[in-house]
């Protein structure tokens, strides 16, 4: 089965579990997307023979994607203000629409797009967010902070807010480096799994008598409903 196939059919399995055990209530599963990766979306591929744990890598990445993205749609949908002023769009979208391609691309020798998996549009087609999404960070983070760097130096760009969700699988945001990055450098960062957060919470308290603390801590939320809009609305007046 080609590559776009199996997305494909992960997606539909993705919605089905959604629909008959969340109730339609994306940002729920997403906040439960280990369980239902692992659990019913991996089986999908009992019939691979061969490079099968590859293959499950490099889609469970992008159905977290889409997952992100279908909570997202989801919050702004729920909302009348919200749904009338913004919209969420996949990053692949980018390559057909010239208008928001030209917004947020960085211009050399050649044209280069930041990462961007999803991003949050408003009513004028202006490019509010950038939002990169991964189950864990590796060198991705390092990659977004990047990103930020670039558009920030570039006065049609810098507004645009960069955004980090992860489920930080593999406990990386603890290491000092990281969370340099998501404190310092990158605009906010979501949690989508509730364990992870609080865990990354307990961690840095070792800082609470630091006097920026309250302060930097307030850029890292755990990824649900009201966390999210708030976001969201702020960026409406940004």
């Amino acid at each position: 089965m080609e590559f776009k196939k199996i997305i494909d059919k992960m997606k539909s399995k993705y919605d089905e579990i959604v629909r008959n055990v969340y109730n339609n209530n994306y940002v729920e599963a997403l906040q439960n997307f280990d369980d239902i990766a692992e659990k019913e979306i991996k089986p999908l591929l009992t019939y691979v023979t061969k490079n099968k744990e590859q293959i499950w890598r490099n889609n469970r990445g992008k159905i977290y994607e889409y997952a992100v993205y279908k909570a997202l749609e989801n919050i702004v949908n729920s909302d009348e203000k919200l749904k009338a002023s913004l919209k969420v769009i996949q990053g692949d979208s980018l390559k057909s629409n010239k208008n928001l391609k030209s917004q947020i691309v960085i211009r050399n020798w050649s044209d280069i797009m930041p990462d961007a998996d999803i991003i949050i549009i408003d009513v004028y087609n202006n490019v509010k967010a950038i939002i990169s999404c991964k189950t864990s960070l590796r060198e991705r983070l390092t990659e977004t902070a990047f990103w930020k760097r670039e558009l920030e130096r570039n006065p049609s760009t810098k507004k645009v807010k960069i955004v980090f969700i992860t489920i930080d699988k593999d406990d990386e945001l603890k290491i000092d480096t990281n969370r340099y990055i998501i404190q310092h450098v990158i605009d906010f960062t979501f949690i989508t799994s509730k364990d992870r957060y609080s865990e990354l919470l307990f961690s840095l308290s070792k800082y609470k008598n630091k006097p920026d603390y309250n302060q930097l801590i307030s850029k890292i939320k755990f990824f649900d409903e009201n966390n999210v809009k708030d976001f969201l609305q702020k960026l409406l007046y940004e």
